[in-house]
């Protein structure tokens, strides 16, 4: 049976108007763990999309400096707005569009997302490079993997990732201290020229800013674990709404919704 793109598209996804600020297209990015938003104008019609790639180009100096979505900031963003970033009438498709057919449009220009929409341009949902490598894991699942995946929920999954990070968190950690501790005996043990003393400090120094990052993300996974232990990991402690799944990688020992957080920051 033929796999169409109405089987595998994110039905009602989140859309913005042209008139909107780019920065208010940037927090919905964020907020809802998404690339691509599809710009709407009367009667729900697609005028265009916009990405974080879209926003990413308009700031060399961030997109240059490798920031993800959650830290191209406000200021950086200023007062462009979403009709002047988006791409203008993109390529669309319809629900009944074989799956195949699409993803071999995104493949041969390179985008990352196709609206769809129905007969009179209204959109009636959005099929991203995710939902097509979800079509294609689901061909190659076997039963086992089937079983594996019913078992396990997206939250599970963030919990295993988290853990296996606390590890290597913990592990790193364990090298500065390692790094630090070379660096002090050093002397006692055997005489260094100046030159490797020198570069002994270099690394020790260069441990000890990584080893201050380390410590205040491990502190952040054992609170967000500690959390997960007791069923709370996904849920706003202030409004009891849900965290996105992207924004508890990102920051695994926040306990807020983007909209609590920006409250508490007043």
């Amino acid at each position: 049976m033929v796999a169409l793109v109405k089987e595998w598209m994110s039905a009602d996804p989140v859309t913005i108007e042209a008139q909107a600020m780019a920065r208010d297209a940037l927090e919905l990015m964020v907020e809802h763990g998404i690339r691509h938003l599809p710009v709407v104008g009367s009667l729900g019609r697609v005028v265009g999309v916009i990405s974080i790639d879209d926003l990413r180009a308009a700031l060399p100096l961030a997109a240059a400096s490798g920031a993800s979505a959650g830290t191209v900031g406000r200021v950086e963003i200023g007062s462009g707005r979403v009709g002047e970033l988006m791409t203008f009438a993109p390529q669309t498709v319809r629900a009944e569009t074989p799956l195949a057919e699409a993803a071999d449009l995104m493949a041969e220009l390179r985008i990352g997302c196709l609206p769809v929409v129905e007969s009179q341009g209204g959109l009636v949902g959005i099929l991203s490079e995710t939902d097509a490598l979800r079509a294609l894991a689901a061909t190659l699942w076997t039963d086992e993997v089937r079983a594996r995946r019913a078992r396990s929920t997206d939250l599970d999954a963030l919990v295993v990732r988290l853990r296996a990070e606390r590890e290597r968190v913990a592990r790193e950690l364990r090298d500065y201290s390692e790094v630090e501790r070379r660096f002090t005996m050093h002397p006692q043990e055997e005489p260094v020229d100046f030159s490797e003393r020198a570069a002994d400090r270099t690394e020790a120094d260069s441990a000890g800013i990584f080893q201050d990052l380390a410590v205040r993300r491990l502190e952040g996974l054992d609170r967000a674990l500690e959390r997960a232990a007791t069923g709370r990991l996904a849920r706003c402690e202030s409004c009891g709404r849900r965290i996105p799944l992207s924004r508890l990688q990102a920051l695994p020992g926040n306990a807020l919704c983007i909209a609590c957080a920006r409250a508490l920051e007043g």
